[in-house]
C-alpha cells in the first residue's frame, strides 16, 4: 500500500487497536485486526493510521491468506468518526484555509483498503454507524450479528455534513439508488434483517458468534486459489467503476493472462 499515512512518526494509534493471526490447517493465517478504542471506537486520524498500517503488513505478508476487521468492545463495530477530532479548532483552521489535504489523505487511504489485495472481512457485532458504515463498506465480505444496526446520520442538524469517506458513492452500489437516498436523506436506521435483505450484509449470525463465524468464512477462502480471488476481486472492484464493455475487456485480460501463466506452469 501506499505510504499516505496521516500522522508520521506518531504511532499511538496503536493504542486503539489490537491484532492476532490465526494458523489455519492448510498452514495460511487470517490477520484479524480489533477496533479497541473506548468508548465506541470512533475513527480518528491516528487510528485509521494503526489501521491502515496492520493491514499493509498483511496484505504484504505471505502467511496470511485472509484478514478480518473486528471490534473488541462490546456491541459497537464503530460509531462513527472521531467527532472531537473532526469539529476541533485544529481541523476547523485547515478547512478555513482550505488545507483539504487530510481529507483527500483519508478517501486515498479507504481506496487502498477497498483495493487490498488479499480478502477482507468485516465482523461486524453491534452499531455500525456513519464512519463506521463506511469502513465496513470497503470489505468484501460483511457478517453481522442479529444485535446490529447501520446508518449515516450525517443529515441530522446536529452534524449537518455529509458523510466523508465514500459513504454517498458505495453505498448506492450495495443497496440501489432509492434505499441508499433513504438511508441518507432521512438518517434511517436499518436492523440486521433489513441490511441483509438490501444486500448490505452478507450472512447474520448469532451475537456471541460473530467473530468465529468470520474465521470460518476466512478459513473457507484460506482453501480457494489466492491468485483467483486476487484477480477476482481486481475485475469486481473494476466493474463497480467502470461500464460492462470495459469491465469485459479487463476480466479477458486478466483470465488470458492467467490461462498462459497455468499452461507455462503445466509444461514445467
Amino acid at each position: 500500500m501506499k505510504d499516505i499515512r496521516m500522522n508520521r512518526g506518531d504511532n499511538s494509534g496503536y493504542d486503539h487497536i489490537e491484532s492476532e493471526e490465526i494458523r489455519a490447517h492448510n498452514g495460511k493465517a487470517i490477520g484479524i485486526i480489533y477496533l479497541k478504542k473506548p468508548p465506541r471506537n470512533s475513527i480518528g486520524s491516528w487510528l485509521l493510521d494503526a489501521l491502515y498500517d496492520k493491514m499493509d503488513q498483511y496484505e504484504g505478508d505471505e502467511r496470511v491468506g485472509a484478514i478480518i476487521i473486528a471490534s473488541k468492545l462490546r456491541g459497537v463495530f464503530s460509531d462513527g468518526a472521531d467527532r472531537d477530532e473532526l469539529f476541533g479548532t485544529w481541523i476547523s483552521g485547515l478547512v478555513a484555509d482550505k488545507n483539504y489535504e487530510r481529507f483527500h489523505r483519508a478517501h486515498e487511504m479507504f481506496v487502498e483498503i477497498e483495493n487490498c489485495k488479499k480478502p477482507v472481512i468485516a465482523a461486524i457485532n453491534g452499531v455500525t454507524i456513519g464512519a463506521g458504515l463506511e469502513l465496513a463498506m470497503l470489505c468484501d465480505l460483511r457478517i453481522a450479528s442479529e444485535l446490529s444496526f447501520f446508518s449515516l446520520p450525517e443529515a441530522k442538524p446536529e452534524l449537518s455534513i455529509i458523510p466523508g469517506l465514500g459513504g454517498t458513492q458505495r453505498l448506492p452500489r450495495y443497496i440501489g439508488m432509492a434505499r441508499a437516498k433513504e438511508m441518507l436523506f432521512l438518517g434511517k436506521m436499518i436492523r440486521a434483517e433489513t441490511a441483509l435483505e438490501w444486500g448490505l450484509v452478507n450472512q447474520i449470525s448469532p451475537h456471541k458468534e460473530v467473530i468465529n463465524h468470520a474465521i470460518v468464512l476466512a478459513e473457507t477462502l484460506l482453501e480457494r486459489d489466492a491468485r483467483a480471488l486476487k484477480e477476482m476481486k481486481k475485475c469486481i472492484n473494476f466493474a463497480g467503476e467502470n461500464d460492462i464493455l470495459k469491465g469485459i475487456e479487463y476480466e479477458v485480460g486478466l483470465f488470458a493472462e492467467m490461462m498462459r501463466l497455468k499452461f507455462s506452469n503445466k509444461g514445467k
